[in-house]
């Protein structure tokens, strides 16, 4: 077995033992929280999470969609602080293949041309923020431009994957990059 397939395995594990605590108060700030890590850690699931989260008490739905949007929102403006602060020999210690990785050249052409608009789309989709929200450091923008951005755009994602987890799920399994976050979290959908 890969070292990938047991981080996702154990990941999987650890998921559905927090899903047994959606009810409680405490559990939409944690996922808020985990949306933040996920910023730095790249292994966190959070759009199984929501789902899960959203299909397990479906009148949370909003909050849920909510706390991950805020969570992931303050996790991107503290690494874009990260990024502009230390500079790119952090970002090249902190993530060494990053510069290297596709999603890296394709993400500096199309900020060099559209700006904040690609932050908004990435923001807004299921790809990869981190190289967007470090090009988006170093360039010019300021970290309230970046966090207005990217909280405009994650709101609208999550809360969309929030209602439609908790009004119909099924949708879901047909949204491009969702098949893994969802079995990560432990989510089948039939």
């Amino acid at each position: 077995m890969k070292s990938t397939d047991v981080t996702h395995e154990m990941i999987r594990k650890y998921v559905v033992k927090l899903e047994k605590f959606a009810d409680r108060i405490w559990y939409a700030p944690l996922i808020g929280l985990l949306g933040a890590l996920d910023n730095f850690l790249l292994v966190i699931p959070n759009d199984g999470i929501l789902v899960a989260s959203c299909m397990l008490i479906p009148k949370r739905w909003a909050l849920f969609g909510l706390t991950v949007a805020i969570g992931s929102t303050v996790g991107a403006v503290a690494l874009s602080y990260m990024a502009d602060s230390h500079g790119l020999p952090w970002v090249q210690e902190y993530f060494p293949a990053i510069e290297t990785s596709s999603v890296w050249k394709w993400t500096e052409n199309f900020f060099e041309q559209y700006g904040l608009i690609v932050v908004f789309a990435v923001s807004a989709s299921p790809l990869m923020q981190q190289p967007v929200i470090i090009l988006s450091a170093l360039s010019d923008n300021t970290l309230p431009e970046i966090a207005a951005v990217l909280f405009a755009g994650r709101f609208i994602k999550f809360m969309l994957m929030a209602y439609v987890g908790s009004h119909s799920p099924k949708l879901l399994k047909k949204i491009w990059g969702m098949k893994d976050e969802l079995k990560d979290a432990g989510v089948k959908i039939d």
